[in-house]
């Protein structure tokens, strides 16, 4: 057909138009296929219903449309249009689905824990990744929930291969340039960085300190909030954080460090019975409740919190995600409302076939918040990076009109798409701030400020 039609004057562009629906629709299906009565959808499902449908068409316009660059057009902007906008993205009222879920998918690529069929190569699965990730518009979504995913692996040692997260990062710079991936590659970098300070370390110790180590992260770079809460370090644990503290200052003088608690891990050894062992891997803030519990079997909730000094709300999670495990019990052993006012026991008949037991699993809660959170702060350093943009465009300009001030700021954003009524509103922020004008006389032109 392809060759008949390529004889008409019009009859490839009506054939491009049937294309281009045909392959929006099939998408749009598949998206539905895939997240139909489902509450959440599955990022390995997804990102293989979108790779199937794009593999299929692209076979077709290879081999029957000869890569005709119409046709190639035609696939571009239907796979644009089924990928950043279907039903999954609808139902969640949010155009950013896609990009946090090829960034989920991304995660279970690169975690050791990741199970890749034999035979598959998770280098040509994560150029693959590539693919779905030129057409994904909101590229500032899949850079926040890819670097905070790859700052967790990272801390809590699961790449599957740090060679193979150095490729992933090479990809992305390669597709959208230096600034996209900067703090990828500090964070990359100082994992490496932390390894040799680590070395030097156990040097420096008269002697070894086996299973201790400190990673060290640049202030910016990694997604992590400085400390607001106190937090009183176990005893057993203050003399290495304070021999490490005297070490760096002696290394960096002029730098200062600020202990992430909440980000830091730890394993405790169990063992009330004989040839009875566990092994704990546990929070931070799990490790020091669970260590007072070497002196005595039981503690009020206000002794723990005395103890800790961990906040009420957070010290109360902890010890229900502890109960839940059954290594604490409550006074009470009713499950729901808060703890305050409940003795918390050791339970000393504790039992499992498990030998290493992880109790540092993250609660659902804390996954969805952290979630709702990251779009959120996408969204705040929108309007930031929109201010920031037609800032530089006036400097350059001096003088423009409103229309023409519009195409350039939508023109130069490429990580994402901005409404004209975002652009509008950042446009309002500036002449208040007095960064520009309007031209009296003349309101559809603005100048700049010097």
């Amino acid at each position: 057909m392809y060759e008949l039609v390529v004889r008409l004057p019009t009859g490839l562009q009506h054939l491009k138009n049937l294309l281009e629906n045909h392959i929006k629709s099939v998408g749009l299906k598949a998206v539905e296929a895939c997240g139909r009565g489902k509450e959440s959808v599955d990022p390995k499902e997804y990102v293989k219903a979108l790779l199937e449908v794009h593999k299929k068409y692209n076979d077709l316009v290879t081999t029957s449309f000869d890569k005709n660059p119409i046709f190639v057009q035609a696939l571009d902007k239907a796979c644009t249009a089924f990928m950043n906008k279907n039903c999954v993205s609808e139902s969640s009222n949010n155009t950013g689905k896609s990009p946090e879920l090829l960034a989920k998918y991304c995660n279970l690529l690169l975690k050791k824990s990741s199970r890749i069929s034999a035979g598959e190569d998770l280098e040509s699965i994560l150029s693959n990744v590539m693919v779905i990730f030129k057409y994904i518009l909101e590229k500032d979504v899949f850079q926040r929930f890819y670097r905070s995913l790859l700052a967790h692996r990272l801390v809590n040692d699961t790449s599957v291969s740090h060679d193979l997260e150095g490729t992933m990062i090479s990809n992305l710079k390669q597709e959208c340039g230096f600034e996209y991936t900067s703090k990828l590659q500090k964070m990359y970098t100082d994992t490496h960085t932390s390894r040799d300070l680590n070395d030097r370390f156990h040097e420096f110790c008269s002697s070894p300190i086996p299973g201790f180590s400190v990673m060290v992260l640049s202030d910016g770079s990694w997604p992590f909030p400085r400390p607001t809460s106190e937090f009183n370090v176990p005893p057993e644990i203050q003399m290495y954080h304070e021999k490490f503290s005297t070490f760096y200052d002696k290394q960096h003088s002029g730098r200062k460090l600020s202990w992430l608690y909440n980000q830091s891990k730890g394993e405790l050894e169990w063992s009330r019975k004989p040839k009875s062992t566990h092994r704990f891997q546990c929070t931070m803030f799990q490790t020091s409740i669970l260590l007072l519990f070497n002196h005595r079997d039981s503690y009020t909730f206000e002794e723990l919190q005395s103890n800790t000094a961990l906040d009420p709300e957070r010290l109360d999670q902890i010890l229900k995600q502890l109960i839940s495990f059954n290594v604490l019990k409550s006074s009470s052993g009713t499950e729901g409302g808060t703890l305050a006012a409940e003795n918390i026991d050791l339970n000393l008949d504790f039992s499992s076939r498990k030998i290493r037991i992880n109790l540092a699993m993250p609660l659902k809660t804390e996954a969805k918040q952290e979630t709702e959170q990251t779009h959120q702060s996408v969204r705040e350093d929108r309007n930031l990076v929109i201010q920031a943009r037609v800032v530089r465009i006036m400097k350059d300009r001096k003088r423009l009109k409103h229309s023409l001030l519009l195409a350039e700021v939508l023109q130069q954003l490429q990580n994402f798409q901005p409404s004209v009524q975002s652009i509008k509103k950042a446009i309002g922020i500036l002449i208040d701030k007095e960064y520009i004008d309007r031209v009296e006389n003349e309101n559809d032109v603005y100048q700049y400020r010097a």
